[in-house]
């Protein structure tokens, strides 16, 4: 069977919208997500140049880290504002934006992603990630500082969120000094889009 290409899928005479796919004409309709937005986006070639900062900001700030595993509700979006503040400067949008992906793939815990196999967990991510940064302009692969970042927000996400646990999480970098004061999700989402339109290059190409 000839594969249906993304153009064709857009040529669609049952779909007027120019951000939707007609799921009749996609031969696998379960590798393409709606968002809240009703955009739909195709896992496998993915293309973000008509979404806006909501479509990620919002799916970020209604997940909670660790699966729900925490004493209070703390969502993604809020730890990518905690590392976006533990960054070093120049690297703090950088930081905000690690995590974007996963407002289409969910928050992989890290037992999961050790058990499965980071690589492959990271090649079948890669392409939304590439869009991802392409659209909204952070640096791709990750840098350094931002997994540092990333690492310091984990620790203080477990001394402050987590029951106690004598799990060996080895590395990690002293947490951060100031209690997490964990936000509901439209907070989440308010504080990460107020980060985001003051930590955004003035080139980003999301402007």
């Amino acid at each position: 069977m000839k594969k249906t290409t993304s153009k064709q899928r857009g040529a669609s005479a049952r779909v007027t919208d120019p951000d939707q796919f007609d799921l009749l004409d996609v031969p696998d309709p379960t590798a393409v997500m709606i968002t809240y937005s009703g955009r739909t986006v195709d896992l496998e070639h993915p293309d973000f140049s008509r979404f806006d900062i909501e479509d990620i900001a919002r799916p970020l700030a209604y997940q909670c880290r660790f699966v729900g595993n925490t004493r209070s509700f703390f969502s993604v979006a809020q730890h990518c504002v905690l590392a976006s503040r533990l960054a070093p400067e120049g690297y703090a949008y950088d930081a905000l934006m690690h995590d974007c992906e996963e407002a289409f793939t969910g928050d992989w815990p890290t037992p999961w992603k050790a058990r499965i196999g980071r690589d492959v967990v990271r090649k079948a991510v890669e392409p939304i990630k590439l869009a991802l940064a392409g659209r909204f302009g952070f640096r791709h692969p990750e840098p350094k500082a931002v997994k540092l970042a990333d690492q310091r927000a984990l620790a203080t996400e477990l001394r402050d969120l987590c029951a106690p646990h004598r799990v060996n999480w080895q590395d990690l970098p002293p947490p951060d000094e100031a209690v997490i004061v964990p936000l509901g999700p439209e907070e989440a989402l308010a504080d990460f889009l107020d980060h985001y339109r003051r930590l955004r290059p003035a080139a980003s190409p999301a402007d």
